[in-house]
């Protein structure tokens, strides 16, 4: 990895950078302006020497040219994506998570544009990768990262410029686990990781549970299954009993259950095609 320079570091590191490492920097800089509208506006009024953005001299200079319409259209254009849906974002939080950003609206007054502008400047952003399904697989599905950015980002938590929408989190946990058990039925053969709060792995069908005890009846969230492998999903009202015996089942581990119980366990799962 190359030296993470901040403004004031020696003049001396500098100058023993390899152009690879300069590169990298500039990399850096231009995935933040392109990702992160605070730096972008602040880009925008004054350039690439704005003391907000805190540039180290050499990097001023590789950014004096560059096209201030571009970078802001192109800006654009990713929040665009992430909202709608498009090439590399699948379906979009739009469609993904319609109740709760209508929650988040309802609480803060703040857009779907505006909810997915904090999170694409987000370090729960950086993880997002579309792409096939794998056990083995390397990044995570815009739902998934999305969840990640509700649940541990602090413009959630108390103070946060969403925090009067920190409630939200077990409705965006429901629409994320739909999402991703659905992509996971579409998605033999890819490469994305799926490590979605409460899911784990059984004789290749991933498993989630949850009760949502902690959320608002209005939103009438009831206790859930969600079982996927790739060319089937199953998302469903169950009970945690069923559920922990249909993982048992799952991972081979079902001793503890009777021969009736096993073998109706077993049925089901033939039936829902994840066995």
């Amino acid at each position: 990895m190359p030296p993470d320079l901040t403004p004031g570091s020696p003049p001396g590191l500098r100058e023993h950078l390899t152009e690879a490492e300069r590169h990298e920097r500039i990399l850096h800089v231009l995935d933040r302006l392109l990702h992160d509208k605070t730096a972008r506006t602040a880009f925008v009024e004054g350039g690439p020497s704005h003391p907000q953005l805190a540039l180290d001299a050499d990097l001023i200079t590789a950014f004096e040219r560059v096209d201030v319409r571009e970078l802001v259209l192109v800006g654009r254009n990713i929040r665009s994506k992430v909202v709608s849906g498009g090439t590399g974002t699948g379906l979009g939080l739009g469609r993904i998570f319609s109740r709760s950003l209508e929650a988040v609206r309802d609480r803060t007054g703040r857009t779907p544009n505006e909810v997915a502008e904090l999170f694409v400047a987000s370090p729960q952003f950086q993880d997002f990768r579309d792409v096939p399904f794998s056990q083995a697989g390397r990044g995570r599905l815009l739902p998934e990262c999305f969840h990640r950015f509700v649940s541990a980002s602090p413009v959630f938590g108390p103070g946060g410029e969403l925090g009067e929408a920190a409630e939200v989190e077990p409705l965006v946990h429901h629409e994320a686990a739909v999402a991703v058990a659905q992509a996971i039925a579409t998605g033999a053969g890819a490469t994305f990781d799926v490590g979605l709060t409460g899911s784990s792995v059984h004789g290749g069908v991933v498993c989630a549970f949850r009760d949502y005890a902690e959320a608002p009846a209005a939103w009438d969230l009831v206790p859930t299954m969600y079982l996927a492998a790739p060319g089937r999903c199953v998302v469903g009202r169950g009970s945690r009993a069923v559920f922990d015996a249909l993982v048992a089942v799952l991972a081979g581990e079902d001793s503890g259950l009777t021969p009736q119980v096993r073998e109706s366990l077993g049925d089901r799962l033939r039936t829902w095609g994840l066995r």
